[in-house]
């Protein structure tokens, strides 16, 4: 062989190779399951009302489990403009809103922020899966 040709050769083995480790992973991402902080049911629901002085934001208060942690509890869950809400079976995601979260519905939330220590305890949702 010629230098030049064993420098192609090298440089598509390295090309092979980096293409093969970007498909697997792609292939190890996609089928990961997602992360969530915590997975429950809505027990109450509490929507803004803008005409009240003493307004509280959109928020529903879930009972279950917050992850890292073994006991059932109610955690109180605001919901903003930038938390996203959609509907998920399987694989499938679809796009909802909060007029779409009811009591008894099962969900997956993603938190943003602290919990503020209170009872219940409070947190702003990043992400809301809808299971039901």
């Amino acid at each position: 062989m010629v230098k030049g040709d064993k420098m192609r050769v090298i440089t598509l083995a390295a090309i092979l190779i980096v293409l093969f480790m970007g498909l697997v992973y792609g292939a190890i991402s996609a089928t990961s399951s997602e992360k969530v902080d915590m997975a429950g049911k809505i027990v109450g629901i509490c929507k803004e009302d803008s005409h009240n002085e003493n307004n509280t934001p959109n928020s529903v208060l879930v009972q279950g489990i917050v992850t890292g942690n073994s006991k059932n509890q109610n955690v109180s869950i605001t919901i903003n403009r930038d938390t996203n809400i959609a509907y998920k079976r399987g694989n499938e995601v679809k796009n909802a809103s909060f007029d779409d979260l009811k009591p008894g519905q099962n969900l997956q939330i993603r938190f943003t922020g602290p919990i503020m220590q209170s009872y219940p305890p409070q947190i702003t949702a990043s992400q809301i899966y809808i299971l039901n």
